[in-house]
């Protein structure tokens, strides 16, 4: 056969990597579930109408669609698993005492852009808490995610905040300049704001400041300093500081927090925090996640969420310990000794059979076994 044998973007995983991806997923999941998680599994594809309206930053040339042709409408393959886990949990645990707390694996697709050599297809390990909108609620998923990358030795993570309510506060204070405040904002482009801005008011300040208010704890100081004219963005500004404490408190080094006041991305999906786990080493986050309050609305029922997710293969580029193909009990060679592997195997012994003996050499540079009969 000629011509391409796989789509673009598409990719396969050789055993040796595979090995340690399913490492890092199951002590990603073990850590997980021992926050008292419950797996639940769900469907690859779904309603294209459904995700359309609860994805964040669903757009019809991001995903992968194809159509029912039972039905004849439209359907696309998993992009997030947020929304499908927040349609399960309204429509399914109706009679779970609140807090409820669900986990799921398994793989996102994404019609990607081929130069910037994204794969699109992700493995994913996320987790969703609902029924609590308390600052304990959002410590939680960032100590399960500490205590993850902990589990995994993977050094070297910055965890960097923003506030969907901060930031839309600030856009409405920017007033009939919002939509050109809130383009230069997400590009940190001081020197144009500055030139758009020209009073010299309260507001008129802060606003011109926040492209520049990027730092840690001490900087989340100044921040509430600059916007203590306005009662929202105090209240706003003050629980990422509450949340900064506490992490800290809880054994979070301060130099690894990082606030982020022009933030804005999923201003009208998440309605408090966003984070995303960030490394020196890749470009794309290792983790991320958020408060989504509004959510579980779209499918009939009215409960505060958050979660946070974990992209597999990220974590794999920052995953420096050796893994090696797992070794098997028994290589048998020969016909003579067929019967003897399956006698092997009911003692629960893993078992390589190969038929002729030729092959025994260059087995032994592919496999590792413990045990050879020939």
């Amino acid at each position: 056969m000629t011509g391409k044998m796989m789509p673009t973007a598409a990719g396969n995983i050789a055993p040796g990597r595979s090995v340690k991806m399913n490492k890092i997923e199951q002590s990603l999941k073990q850590t997980v579930l021992s926050y008292g998680y419950m797996e639940i599994f769900l469907p690859v594809y779904e309603y294209y109408d459904i995700l359309k309206a609860t994805s964040l930053n669903l757009k019809d040339e991001n995903t992968i669609q194809f159509i029912d042709r039972n039905t004849g409408k439209s359907l696309v393959l998993r992009p997030d698993f947020t929304p499908q886990a927040a349609r399960y949990f309204a429509n399914y645990m109706a009679d779970f005492p609140l807090p409820a707390r669900v986990c799921y694996d398994g793989r996102v697709f994404r019609n990607v852009n081929l130069n910037k050599g994204v794969k699109s297809e992700q493995l994913q390990v996320g987790a969703e808490l609902y029924g609590n909108n308390m600052l304990e609620a959002d410590t939680e998923l960032l100590m399960l995610s500490k205590r993850a990358f902990n589990d995994l030795n993977v050094k070297g993570c910055k965890y960097v905040f923003g506030h969907s309510g901060f930031t839309r506060r600030a856009l409405e204070l920017a007033g009939d300049k919002s939509e050109k405040y809130h383009s230069l904002l997400d590009s940190k482009n001081v020197a144009s704001i500055n030139a758009m801005i020209t009073g010299n008011s309260d507001t008129d300040k802060f606003l011109k400041y926040l492209p520049k208010a990027f730092g840690g704890i001490e900087t989340i100081e100044q921040i509430i300093k600059a916007s203590a004219f306005d009662a929202e963005l105090t209240e706003n500004i003050g629980y990422i500081k509450a949340l900064f404490e506490n992490m800290i408190r809880l054994g979070f080094d301060k130099e690894d927090l990082v606030f982020d006041a022009s933030e804005s991305r999923g201003l009208d999906y998440y309605t408090g925090i966003t984070f995303d786990v960030l490394h020196a080493e890749v470009g794309e986050n290792l983790a991320g996640g958020g408060r989504y309050d509004n959510l579980t609305k779209n499918f009939g029922r009215d409960i505060p969420a958050c979660g946070v997710v974990f992209n597999i293969e990220e974590i794999y580029r920052v995953d420096k310990s050796e893994v090696k193909l797992k070794e098997i009990d028994w290589l048998i060679i020969g016909e003579e000794n067929f019967a003897k592997s399956e006698e092997l195997r009911n003692e629960g012994n893993t078992v390589f059979y190969a038929g002729d003996a030729k092959e025994k050499s260059e087995l032994e540079k592919s496999y590792s076994f413990r045990n050879i009969l020939s």
